[in-house]
């Protein structure tokens, strides 16, 4: 995953901002590609003891926090500048809007700032190579039906020649089995029992006219 990193300047009343004069200024507008990580800043000079900070997308607010002096020398001078942040981790295009750095000082006396917006924008990850491959894969199913239908012509005369087999064995084990049934033929186990007895009594009777 990328990391997009976007810092802000940070603006204070050394920089030769005339005193009195607060100033917010905002991260600049950012493009990026959904499933990066985006850091958007708001920073100010702002003299104050307690202040809060609002953010807000396209008019909604989403993040409000607190904000006090650092130290206790700065307790006792007032914060003069400071920063805010807004992190999107693994961003996507639903995140795309305006964002508003939004300041509400409290303390010493009650004033409001707030910044220019910073526009995100994000934008869909490039699906060139899926689309590629899909399109590849597409294009060789055609040539997989053509293999397959070429194989099975090819199996036709195979498959044929066998189911001429079974039939002709089949037409003949029928053939053979009404043969059988007919009147006047005898299974050929019976007519071999009959072929031995009919041995038997000739046997016997050459034993009788030697006997004689």
């Amino acid at each position: 995953m990328k990391f997009l990193l976007i810092a802000s300047l940070y603006l204070v009343s050394s920089w030769g901002v005339p005193s009195g004069v607060p100033v917010v200024t905002q991260t600049p507008d950012v493009s990026v590609t959904e499933g990066e990580t985006v850091n958007i800043t708001c920073c100010w000079t702002v003299k104050f003891e307690r202040m809060s900070v609002t953010w807000l997308k396209n008019q909604t607010v989403i993040k409000t926090e607190l904000k006090y002096p650092n130290n206790s020398q700065a307790s006792l001078q007032k914060e003069r500048s400071g920063c805010s942040y807004l992190t999107f981790m693994n961003i996507t295009r639903e995140d795309s809007g305006r964002y508003t750095c939004r300041l509400s000082v409290e303390v010493p006396e009650l004033q409001k700032y707030q910044g220019n917006g910073t526009v995100i924008t994000v934008t869909a990850r490039d699906n060139n190579n899926e689309d590629s491959n899909a399109s590849a894969d597409n294009t060789d199913l055609p040539n997989t039906r053509g293999v397959v239908l070429v194989y099975l012509l090819r199996c036709l005369p195979i498959v044929a020649l066998i189911s001429t087999f079974f039939c002709l064995h089949k037409l003949g084990t029928k053939a053979r089995q009404r043969a059988l049934a007919a009147p006047g033929n005898k299974a050929p186990a019976a007519q071999r029992t009959e072929d031995e007895d009919q041995e038997e009594e000739e046997e016997r009777g050459e034993r009788e006219t030697e006997a004689k």
